[in-house]
């Protein structure tokens, strides 16, 4: 498997697709704190054009770290089936376990290089262009980062599991997007009829990041800051981690590959 693993980063290193996926998810910051900073510029009384806004829109929206999971997983396994890569490799010897388990590692570490790179573009641009009223400082907000990467490294492996069943790709996300975003909905909604579901609800991140997060300009209250809600990011991220590489590990040693 580590030779496996040696020939994947290999791969991603010297190949291009998260390269473009980086500089485009960085310059899309930048862009968006330039037209903060052309504003707050040249428009009187612009009240947006802070540091505390700019990286307010990250802490309000923490799932985006799911979607990033996913954006990066997507690019780096994207030719498998198209070029018969995942064939030829169990093939040639590799066991389905060690595939999906390299596979993992492989893009849990290409997203946390993307998402390091983007962050430092993300808070540099921010600094560099825009006012500074005082307030919540970066080490408070990467904090935030750091509680929910369990829950970015479940969304990376259940991108991994799927893609190894399902080749076409448009299915692929909507079948993620049902387990990411569709469950959690409907628990919450069912869960006020029934009390365990709601309990169970209340643990799914989609649910806590929207419904236990409250940012905006004159207010910062993330679950994450109290030990109470970092333990329950926490464990919540771990579970997701196990259950989706138990359910992806057990479904793919059985599926046949076409």
């Amino acid at each position: 498997m580590l030779n496996y693993m040696k020939s994947e980063c290999y791969r991603v290193i010297h190949g291009k697709e998260l390269y473009v996926l980086t500089g485009v998810l960085s310059g899309l910051t930048v862009l968006m704190n330039v037209i903060l900073y052309l504003f707050n510029r040249f428009v009187f009384d612009f009240p947006y054009g802070s540091i505390r806004y700019s990286l307010n829109i990250l802490s309000s929206s923490m799932t985006t770290l799911l979607l990033g999971g996913l954006l990066v997983t997507s690019f780096v396994f994207s030719e498998e089936h198209k070029n018969g890569t995942l064939k030829n490799a169990v093939s040639f010897g590799i066991s389905r376990g060690q595939f999906f388990t390299a596979k993992c590692i492989v893009c849990s570490a290409a997203s946390l290089a993307c998402m390091a790179v983007v962050l430092t573009v993300y808070y540099g641009s921010a600094y560099l262009l825009l006012d500074d009223p005082g307030g919540i400082t970066v080490m408070v907000r990467l904090r935030g980062v750091a509680a929910n990467l369990p829950m970015a490294f479940a969304a990376v492996i259940l991108t991994v599991a799927l893609m190894c069943m399902i080749k076409k790709e448009i299915l692929m996300t909507i079948c993620w997007m049902a387990v990411i975003w569709g469950i959690p909905i409907i628990s919450f909604i069912v869960g006020f009829k029934i009390e365990w579901l709601n309990r169970a609800a209340q643990w799914m991140p989609w649910n806590y990041l929207k419904y236990e997060t409250s940012v905006n300009m004159t207010q910062y209250e993330c679950l994450w800051d109290t030990p109470e809600g970092l333990a329950k990011c926490l464990i919540a991220g771990v579970i997701g981690i196990v259950v989706f590489y138990v359910a992806g590990y057990v479904v793919f040693r059985k599926r046949d590959i076409a």
